[in-house]
């Protein structure tokens, strides 16, 4: 049985999670409007939210979109902020109804998320390689040009497990679920479920046509705003 004061900290709790969200909220849609990023609306963030648009427009975030980052939103242990940046003619997309805590995601091409994902605590996503693999290059001061980069795409419903890392020109199709500390190299398809360092694919969960489409999910939508 819980105690009065059990109760009355979870009660103080709430409030700090409300008021840490509109604190937080507030810094990052004054960060993205000011450097010339896209923000649907009911929009929502906690803790620190860290966005570096190399080219206004190059980040698009979607309507009902959470990017969390705060401790008491999330409590699998969030190790950082989260980061957005985009280098060069990176462009990010993050679809409508997703969330993220404490991702990074760093793109020099494209990573485009679709509707409904769940991204866990300190997932990577990176479509480039950051730095040079030849060695002389590294050397010098064009390495960071000379990277290797290729666009991620990430479907829709797609569930990403905690500590996982997306690399360069992978595809997630719609519904696939990630394990947790998963480091993804090569495409998953949709409705599959991968595990392992590098990812290898387990099995398909659900055929690509047992997927939710938009269509039903927007009429859960509808049926939930009506109640």
């Amino acid at each position: 049985m819980r105690s009065l004061s059990n109760k009355a900290y979870s009660a103080y709790d709430i409030i700090c999670i409300h008021a840490e969200m509109a604190w937080s909220t507030f810094r990052s849609r004054m960060s993205l409007a000011f450097q010339g990023a896209r923000c649907g609306e009911n929009f929502r963030s906690t803790g620190m939210i860290r966005i570096k648009l190399r080219a206004a427009g190059s980040i698009v975030i979607g309507d009902h979109v959470r990017l969390l980052a705060g401790w008491r939103s999330n409590r699998v242990g969030l190790n950082g902020p989260v980061i957005l940046h985009t280098l060069g003619g990176g462009k990010i997309e993050i679809g409508d109804h997703s969330g993220a805590s404490a991702v990074v995601i760093s793109s020099r091409s494209s990573v485009k998320i679709g509707r409904y994902c769940n991204i866990g605590g300190n997932v990577r996503i990176y479509d480039h390689d950051f730095h040079s693999l030849d060695a002389e290059t590294r050397r010098g001061p064009l390495d960071s040009g000379h990277c290797v980069t290729k666009p991620i795409i990430i479907g829709d419903d797609v569930f990403i497990g905690a500590e996982s890392i997306i690399l360069k020109g992978v595809n997630i199709g719609d519904g696939a679920i990630i394990g947790a500390g998963a480091v993804v190299t090569r495409n998953i398809p949709a409705g599959g479920i991968a595990v392992g360092n590098p990812a290898q694919l387990l099995k398909s969960q659900r055929k690509p046509n047992e997927i939710p489409s938009h269509s039903s999910s927007i009429k859960a939508d509808e049926k939930l705003n009506q109640v």
